[in-house]
């Protein structure tokens, strides 16, 4: 017996956007009985069209999960009310070039509500960009991913103030200008060390310490230190982490070279759920990684992945798992 030719790119391209036009067409408020039946036939006449429209009506099932994917972060305006189901009229665009048009607003939309904010910056960001910055002083900043700075160096002190983002700092000593870092509130401060702040969009911040010793004061008001007289010691090799409103949390040691792998092209990831290992892979892509079904049912990840190459590692994640990864041009990716 002969083995099955592989399948020609150009029948593989008609039956998927056959398999589109079929699912929106009934998709539409009122089906006449003749075209279900001319769709059954076509489904009976090649059993790749009935697989086509599953993985067609597959992905359409799962939109309602892409909902909180696609809420505003604090950053971002709340949009308008918008239906929860989206359909065109004839003529019929591709399915994936109609889904990423109708959702690229809400994809784009945090990296559009931190234009102001970049305007303003003395340096900043792009997404899956990173800066390195020399200071008045000669402190190095180096920005991560979609991060701004605003650098206030008037007067005995030095204040540089994370208007979002992440950044790494390593101080060039002054004991008679302490350098201070402004983030949700609260204030790190240090005399010549190295040290990252990151500014999450949940309202916390984390305080990683590579290098010295800097003190940490609470944003809590009924719990601030008196400038001078201390605050939370976080020594290098360790990191705490505050939110406004509340004491910070106890300090814990970390393995701070891996927190900053950034700096040097990388992402480790250690013993988090993948659900928290995509987002975190997220912050370094242009569009949104979704990942649909009970995330609690999916092995924890330990990773490290290579900025250059993000889509590979996420493939390879997903694999791991026994998922698969479907893109809808470059600003959605379906993991499930």
């Amino acid at each position: 017996m002969s083995e099955p030719k592989e399948a020609d790119p150009a029948i593989a391209k008609a039956i998927d956007e056959a398999a589109q036009d079929w699912f929106l067409r009934l998709s539409e408020p009122e089906v006449p009985p003749a075209e279900r039946q001319r769709f059954e036939a076509w489904c009976v006449a090649d059993p790749r069209h009935r697989a086509a429209y599953e993985e067609v009506r597959a992905l359409w099932a799962g939109i309602d999960a892409l909902e909180p994917a696609f809420a505003p972060t604090r950053h971002a305006p709340t949009p308008a009310a918008r239906p929860r189901r989206l359909f065109w009229p004839r003529p019929r665009l591709a399915l994936g070039a109609a889904l990423a048009a109708c959702l690229l607003f809400f994809v784009l939309m945090p990296s559009v509500s931190h234009l102001p904010t970049r305007l303003l910056a003395d340096h900043s960001t792009a997404t899956g960009d990173r800066r390195t910055a020399t200071l008045p002083d000669g402190s190095v900043v180096t920005l991560n991913t979609d991060s701004a700075i605003d650098v206030d160096y008037r007067g005995e002190r030095r204040v540089v103030k994370l208007l979002h983002g992440e950044a790494h700092f390593e101080v060039a000593k002054d004991a008679q200008r302490p350098f201070q870092v402004l983030a949700v509130g609260g204030r790190t401060t240090a005399v010549g060390t190295a040290f990252a702040v990151r500014d999450s969009d949940d309202g916390t911040a984390t305080v990683t310490v590579t290098e010295g010793i800097v003190s940490v004061e609470s944003p809590d008001a009924s719990s601030t230190v008196v400038e001078g007289q201390g605050g939370t010691r976080v020594a290098a090799g360790q990191q705490v982490r505050y939110r406004r409103g509340a004491p910070p949390d106890a300090v814990h040691g970390v393995d701070a070279s891996a927190v900053v792998a950034w700096r040097q092209g990388a992402i480790v990831i250690r013993d988090r759920p993948l659900a928290e290992a995509l987002a975190e892979i997220g912050r370094y892509r242009t569009g949104r990684i979704v990942l649909l079904g009970d995330a609690s049912r999916y092995g924890r990840v330990t990773a490290r992945l290579a900025l250059a190459d993000l889509d590979g590692g996420i493939d390879a994640l997903a694999a791991t798992h026994g998922l698969s990864v479907t893109r809808v041009t470059g600003y959605l990716m379906i993991v499930r």
